[in-house]
């Protein structure tokens, strides 16, 4: 396979492109993971003739590659807050009136998961009981890895809605 310009020019940036991304994530296995994403979208540009700068059109990709990840991982970490808001309220004394107080809010949050559809129920579990990641959600559902925030949020905006309702 001949490589492309584009293609040419981000395999000579590799390490400048490694080392910028590295230290806007601050993770070595999330960079070589967003470096290879990026490789995959340039590869996926047909026509690099219209690219006037190649070193710059790769490196501006991939900084915005590290940026676009940092984003989702902020949206991510606000839904685990409040997801852990919802399910994980101190208790300041256990009682018999907060252990059935905490039974009946359990059997509220399985009825309102029992509400949900089945594909946002399904992938919720997985993400907050089973404890995969989004990426992987997305790489075994073949959707996007909005697509698995859009399903998490729809239940946590619903089990919001629950909390309220009892507060």
């Amino acid at each position: 396979m001949e490589l492309t310009r584009l293609l040419s020019s981000f395999a000579a940036l590799r390490p400048r492109i490694e080392a910028l991304i590295r230290g806007r994530v601050g993770c070595r296995a999330t960079a070589e993971d967003i470096v290879q994403d990026t490789w995959i979208r340039m590869s996926k540009v047909r026509n690099d003739e219209a690219i006037e700068n190649h070193a710059s059109f790769v490196m501006r990709a991939a900084k915005n590659a590290a940026i676009g990840h940092l984003r989702k991982q902020n949206r991510r970490s606000e839904l685990d807050a409040e997801v852990n808001e919802l399910l994980w309220q101190s208790v300041d004394e256990i009682s018999p009136e907060r252990v059935e107080m905490g039974r009946d809010m359990l059997r509220a949050v399985e009825a309102a998961l029992q509400t949900m559809p089945e594909k946002s129920r399904r992938i919720f579990l997985m993400n907050r009981l089973g404890g995969i990641s989004h990426r992987e959600i997305a790489r075994r559902l073949g959707i996007s890895d909005e697509a698995v925030y859009y399903h998490i949020r729809r239940v946590v905006e619903r089990l919001a809605e629950l909390r309220d309702n009892i507060d």
